[in-house]
This record gives C-alpha cells, structure tokens and sequence, in this order.
C-alpha cells in the first residue's frame, strides 16, 4: 500500500471536519427553531390601560396544534407522485384520503396507510415492503398537510399603535 502524503492527509482531515460540522449545524438547527416559539408565547392578561403614546403589544396563547380545516399536501420522488386531504376537526386528524398517485407502483400498496395516521394521529406509518418510495411520498405528503394546519394556527400578535390621550 502507498504511503499517503502530508497534503492529502490534511485534505482528508479538512474534509472530515467540514462533513462533521456540517452535519451537526444541520441536526442542532431545528432544536433552536422549535425551542424559540415557546419561549415566545405568553398568555395575556387583561391590565388597567393609563395613557401612553407608547405601542401595545398583546400575545394571545393558541392552545390548540391544528386549525379545523382540510389540508392538501405532496410528495415526491423520482418515481412518482403522491397527494393527500387530511382533514382536522378539534385538533384531531379525522380524515385523510389520496387524491392522487402517479408512483410506479398501484395505489393499491399504500391504500391501507391513510388508516394508519387516523389511528396514530401521525405521519409516521409502517413502511409497505415493495413499496418503500411511495409510502415515503405519502408520509411527505401528510407532512405538508400537516405543516400547513400548524401554520394557520400559529400564535398571533395584535398590535395597537394608536395613542391614548385625556385629562385626568
């Protein structure tokens, strides 16, 4: 076997070290984004108005995840296509149903999938042996949906920037 020189071994180590890093900004992101909004959120109580020029912020506490509503989401791969209407009623998924499948494979794989998220109230469904890309195209797709239904329930700020004024 050759013996490596001084520079590829720096480019090896260089290269390592840009995966490691790379890999870990990756992972440690999404904990930082999740953990931020809760912090954020606060319930609000009613407090005596004196008067102010100042703006008037309220935060308003959404207890629930999902907004009542049918949701469309997709997913997709180089084999095909999936869409999916998930439905939430009381934050719960009561429904969901493919509305269309272009993957290689017959609907027929992943028909017994959408039971599979009612019963779970998740996207996370037993991947179908043969089918393996199509129920990754369907979990994508409840995914979507789902995303969608947090975001129309994300908490909301109202913002009163007029100004109060009066003798007392």
């Amino acid at each position: 076997m050759a013996k490596m020189g001084n520079k590829m071994i720096t480019l090896c180590t260089v290269a390592v070290g840009m995966i490691y890093t790379a890999g870990y900004i990756t992972t440690e992101s999404p904990k930082a984004e999740v953990e931020q909004p809760s912090q954020n959120i606060t319930e609000s109580t009613p407090q005596p108005k004196a008067p102010s020029s100042t703006s008037d912020i309220t935060t308003k506490k959404v207890k629930s995840t999902y907004k009542d509503g049918t949701y469309n989401g997709q997913g997709a791969n180089h084999i095909g296509s999936v869409a999916v209407a998930v439905t939430i009623q009381k934050d719960k998924i009561t429904s969901v149903q493919i509305t269309d499948c272009t993957t290689s494979y017959s609907q027929s794989y992943i028909d017994d999938l959408p039971q599979q998220v009612v019963d779970r109230q998740s996207a996370d469904v037993d991947v179908v042996s043969g089918a393996t890309r199509s129920t990754e195209d369907f979990q994508e797709a409840v995914q979507n949906a789902l995303l969608q239904a947090k975001q129309a329930n994300v908490s909301y700020k109202t913002q009163n920037t007029g100004s109060v004024t009066g003798n007392a």
